[in-house]
């Protein structure tokens, strides 16, 4: 995905971090000195046990830590360090009856605090680094100091992005969008780390934030659309092309991008009807399976049928003979005691035969139920095919270069006169005669219509490979239309 980079307002804290050009080296050395110096005495003092207890001594070593921090940066931990002495501070005024602690938060909170100050400009130090993991902490630091503040939130949360902290990014990409930022690119960088988690309703969540407070931004919308697609919501997909496609007017300078919002509006119909020709399919074959089945077992019935009713005859003959035939007894008593078997092995496949057509035939009884819901599927499927159709039609009523749009109807049309020529194909030979031909030639016609998208498509793009395999494919074809007339 994006990263977001962070905005040039960065170098703001960088004075001062680990260079100094603009201050006069002499000074810079004598402000690290007296900041050196400060601290050594403020920890001497921590480490009495009678002024470790008054907050003002942890304090004053805070203090110092930040005068190292921001005006001499050769320690570049300082900032991290008088944040903790601050809250160091704050459990031993606490401990003592709680009276400064007031002073104590004024002092480490707020946008406009030294210690908010110092945190951020060392942090920006290891971003400039690139180290990350520490740049990060420090930002978090920072937004801890000054909850409102959108700054310190947001470099977190790039931070965290750039140093693959995802769970971080996503924490303070949203606390930042939760503190009123507006910023485009962290509504859809975070929508994107959701998606990227398949957390789909969290990506569309997001992204209808970012639309709210920045309700003309296309690429949102985009985003948001792309979401519903990931997440499985088509109609919601639908619902929101049609809103930007009606919201748009049909000007000179929308032009293009209208005629690309009905295209992709067409494909979305296209896709869903797709979705119903995945459901369609395995209805008509369990349909037609049902129905061949029982064709089969019909045909399986008349054969052992056929066989047992042979050795049923025969068995007669036999028996005749074995009247006549008096002498030749013991062999004729074999023959018979052979085809009796075999006329109870024939009996078992007639029974057998016939409980095969009840199974195909409740099969077929249940699968009535199919053919309803196969005549609906296939109601709605043709419905968003024609929708589809009609908005890759109004892109080219636009913008009548719009390849994509030419091409997906020359796409539809192709694909529509082969399935009507496999229907064609497998017509009987009645069937044919009675209505086969003029399908044909209706069959041609869409083949004809598919070419002029093409030839279009062609004229738009000589070097696309699919439009040229398409085109050679139609040639073969449309000679074997004119063969036929």
């Amino acid at each position: 995905m994006k990263k977001i980079i962070l905005a040039s307002v960065m170098t703001v804290f960088t004075t001062g971090v680990y260079a100094q050009g603009a201050i006069d080296a002499q000074l810079k050395e004598a402000q690290c000195k007296t900041a050196t110096d400060n601290i050594a005495k403020a920890e001497k003092a921590t480490q009495d046990a009678k002024k470790a207890l008054k907050s003002a001594t942890w304090v004053k070593l805070a203090e110092s830590q930040l005068e190292m921090a921001i005006d001499c940066g050769k320690d570049s931990t300082a900032s991290e360090k008088a944040y903790n002495t601050y809250l160091k501070a704050l459990e031993v005024d606490k401990a003592a009856g709680g009276k400064g602690v007031k002073d104590i938060e004024a002092a480490m909170t707020g946008s406009t605090s030294r210690l908010y100050t110092s945190l951020m400009q060392q942090g920006a130090g290891y971003y400039n680094l690139k180290n990350y993991s520490k740049a990060l902490n420090l930002f978090k630091l920072a937004s801890t100091t000054s909850p409102k503040d959108t700054i310190a939130t947001l470099y977190a949360g790039i931070v965290a992005q750039q140093g693959q902290a995802m769970d971080d990014a996503k924490t303070y990409f949203g606390k930042f969008i939760d503190q009123g930022g507006k910023d485009v690119a962290v509504f859809y960088g975070l929508s994107e780390l959701y998606r990227n988690d398949k957390e789909h309703a969290k990506a569309v969540e997001i992204l209808k934030k970012g639309i709210a407070v920045n309700p003309k931004d296309k690429d949102l919308q985009s985003s948001l659309i792309n979401a519903y697609l990931g997440g499985g919501m088509m109609n919601e997909a639908i619902e929101m092309m049609k809103q930007r496609v009606a919201s748009t007017p049909n000007t000179p300078e929308n032009a293009k991008n209208l005629a690309e919002d009905f295209k992709n509006l067409g494909t979305l119909y296209e896709n869903g009807a797709g979705e119903y020709e995945k459901k369609i399919r395995p209805l008509e074959h369990d349909v037609t399976q049902a129905a061949k089945d029982k064709i089969e077992a019909e045909k399986e019935l008349a054969n052992v049928e056929g066989k047992k009713s042979a050795q049923e005859e025969e068995l007669k003959r036999l028996t005749d003979r074995l009247k006549k035939e008096p002498k030749n007894a013991a062999s004729i008593k074999g023959s018979i005691a052979s085809v009796n078997q075999m006329i109870a092995a024939a009996g078992a496949e007639v029974d057998a035969a016939k409980k095969k057509i009840e199974k195909a035939a409740q099969v077929a009884q249940n699968n009535s139920k199919n053919e309803a819901e196969l005549n609906s599927l296939r109601a709605k499927e043709t419905e968003l095919k024609d929708l589809a159709v009609s908005n890759y039609k109004k892109a080219l009523e636009i913008d009548p270069s719009n390849f994509d749009a030419n091409y997906n109807l020359g796409v539809f049309y192709f694909n529509s006169a082969v399935v009507a020529k496999g229907a064609v194909d497998r017509m009987d030979m009645k069937t044919y005669n009675e209505k086969g031909k003029a399908i044909e030639e209706q069959v041609c016609a869409t083949f004809t219509q598919s070419k002029i998208y093409f030839d279009k498509c062609k004229s738009l793009k000589a070097d696309d490979q699919d439009t040229n395999s398409n085109l050679e494919n139609l040639k073969g074809v449309l000679e074997q239309c004119a063969k036929r007339k």
